[in-house]
């Protein structure tokens, strides 16, 4: 078994990643940014959703859903206000569906633009 110092430290970023609460993803999303190595913006969620963890991507047709639906953000959102606002539409329809974060992201992506799945 690898004892390094290095493992142990892997296994509480696991730890810390899989208890996060999914209502706060943007917090989660600030902390890999602050700690984790190349992990700032879409690279967390994608990192994450990876990782097993439920989480909304804002990718370009989620956001044009998003601002369609009268969500007052930017085209490319990445302030923190923004963020907070996205974050709070995802946990009304996380509330209202009882459906991962991880769907409703799908969901939303597949809701607007050309979709070859």
């Amino acid at each position: 078994r690898d004892r390094s110092p290095s493992r142990g430290l892997g296994d509480v970023y696991k730890r810390q990643i899989a208890q996060w609460p999914v209502e706060d993803q943007i917090g989660l999303m600030v902390y890999l940014k602050k700690h984790g190595s190349r992990l700032g913006g879409q690279s967390a969620l994608w990192f994450l959703r990876r990782v097993g963890k439920d989480c909304f991507i804002p990718a370009r047709d989620v956001v044009v859903l998003l601002r369609s639906i009268g969500l007052d953000i930017a085209e490319n959102p990445t302030s923190k206000r923004d963020l907070a606002k996205i974050q709070a539409q995802f946990n009304e329809w996380h509330t209202e569906t009882g459906l991962p974060y991880s769907h409703l992201s799908r969901i939303a992506a597949c809701s607007v633009g050309d979709n070859y799945l």
